[in-house]
C-alpha cells in the first residue's frame, strides 16, 4: 500500500509512465530479482555476489594480480581491497609477493577458499537453472550475446 496525496493506491494502480517498456528498467528490475535469489543462495556460506565473482576469477586464474581482478569485475579500486582484506581475513584467500613489482600482490586461494567455492559453485548452478527455468524457451546463447553487447555500451 503507498499513500499518495491522503488516499491509500496499491501497486496495481501505480502507472509507470511507460517505464514497462523500457530494456533498461526490466533489465534493472531482472538484476534485482536475480541478485536476490542469488544472495539467499549464497547466504550460507557468507558470500556476496561480488565475493562469489572474485573467489571464481581468482580459481580460473591462480597469480592474478588485484588490479586485474578489478578491472575485468569492474570493481573500483578501493572496493576491491576491502573485499579481497575480508577474504583474506576469513582465509579463503592469499596474497603473495608479484616478482619484479613490490607494491603488488599475486592471488591465489587457499585450501579453506578451494572447499568453500566447491560448495557454493553447487548453490549458484542452482541458482542458474532457476534463472534458465524462468526464461522459459529463450535461447541462453543468444541472450548471453545480446547482454554482452549492452555491457559493452
Amino acid at each position: 500500500m503507498i499513500e499518495a496525496s491522503g488516499r491509500k493506491e496499491t501497486i496495481e494502480s501505480v502507472s509507470l509512465g511507460g517505464l514497462e517498456t523500457t530494456v533498461g528498467f526490466l533489465l534493472r528490475l531482472a538484476q534485482v530479482a536475480v541478485f536476490k535469489d542469488l544472495l539467499a543462495a549464497l547466504k550460507p556460506f557468507d558470500l556476496r555476489v561480488t565475493d562469489l565473482s572474485v573467489l571464481l576469477v581468482i580459481e580460473a586464474t591462480p597469480g592474478l594480480q588485484q588490479r586485474a581482478i578489478g578491472e575485468v569485475l569492474r570493481i573500483q579500486r578501493p572496493n576491491l581491497v576491502t573485499i579481497i582484506d575480508q577474504l583474506e581475513a576469513r582465509g579463503l584467500v592469499r596474497r603473495g609477493p608479484v616478482q619484479g613489482d613490490r607494491r603488488a600482490y599475486a592471488l591465489s586461494l587457499t585450501k579453506e577458499g578451494e572447499a568453500l567455492l566447491q560448495e557454493a559453485k553447487i548453490a549458484h548452478a542452482q541458482h542458474d537453472r532457476k534463472v534458465l527455468d524462468a526464461l522459459g524457451d529463450v535461447d541462453k546463447a543468444q541472450m548471453l550475446a545480446a547482454l554482452e553487447r549492452i555491457a559493452a555500451l
